[in-house]
């Protein structure tokens, strides 16, 4: 990708909450290969992580248990304050900052992290961060999901919602086409890599939890920003008709699944 400002779709309190509320949560198993990629060139214990564009701090935390110290940065205040106010872990801390300018010290982390975020960042000089701040051995960890698959009594509702998804093609940045490639794309880091998908998660759901994550979006949110909140509120009643059309349910609600399937990109530091 080229250059690009600071995106701040995400500092808004509003959408802030909304993250928090209707984005999902890593499977354990992503977790655990993250972890077995990085022990597996760096002596115990496991001294800092670093998860960058953090946001509410949902995934910071599940490395709480695994790492000495773990600090999540963002640039949004609106994020830090909920990730804060949500943090019982008294050895993981937040702080704002950018991901083309982190702030820790030369050759001091373990494990850099990007959930859902490496798409926003100005790649080369991100690697280049990345570069600096890990140790030798160290590892950069990159996963997300490219939206999500509702599921009514077994049947998926995929494509439906990639024509949700599309419709708002014009507010969605250049770099959301990597989620397209599931990652696939993502310029390499370091030589030594691994790349993993099909690793989901699923979520009892309703139509309104739907969209409910569709108003999380920042493209939703640059298409409210833009063409007002009468144009975002019949998006939203076409997307729930669209998808109550595809059920051929009754019901304006009915109970539904929703999965999102995660890929990763790991890539490792060479230790000379």
């Amino acid at each position: 990708m080229s250059e690009m400002a600071v995106d701040l779709t995400f500092a808004n309190s509003s959408l802030a909450k909304t993250y928090v509320e209707f984005r999902p949560l890593p499977p354990e198993t992503l977790i655990q290969h993250v972890l077995e990629f990085t022990k597996e060139k760096r002596p115990l214990p496991l001294e800092i992580c670093v998860d960058v564009g953090c946001g509410s701090g949902q995934t910071t935390m599940q490395y709480s248990q695994h790492f000495q110290h773990v600090l999540g940065i963002d640039v949004s205040s609106e994020q830090l304050e909920l990730a804060r106010n949500r943090n019982s872990h008294c050895n993981v801390s937040f702080k704002k900052g950018t991901a083309e300018s982190i702030p820790v010290h030369d050759a001091s982390v373990d494990l850099v992290t990007c959930c859902a975020s490496v798409h926003w960042f100005d790649l080369k000089k991100f690697y280049a961060e990345v570069n600096r701040v890990l140790k030798p051995g160290g590892v950069l960890a990159c996963y997300s999901y490219f939206g999500c698959s509702p599921l009514f009594k077994g049947k998926s509702l995929r494509s439906e919602f990639l024509e949700i998804w599309d419709s708002l093609d014009k507010y969605w940045t250049e770099g959301h086409e990597y989620l397209r490639t599931e990652y696939a794309t993502l310029p390499v880091c370091y030589p030594e890599n691994l790349y993993l998908k099909g690793l989901s998660v699923e979520h009892d759901a309703t139509l309104d939890t739907f969209l409910g994550y569709i108003c999380s979006f920042s493209a939703f949110s640059k298409m409210k920003a833009a063409e007002g909140e009468d144009v975002a509120n019949i998006f939203l009643e076409k997307s729930r008709k669209k998808l109550v059309s595809a059920v051929g349910h009754t019901d304006d609600d009915p109970p539904m699944r929703r999965r999102y399937d995660y890929f990763l990109r790991v890539f490792r530091k060479p230790l000379q």
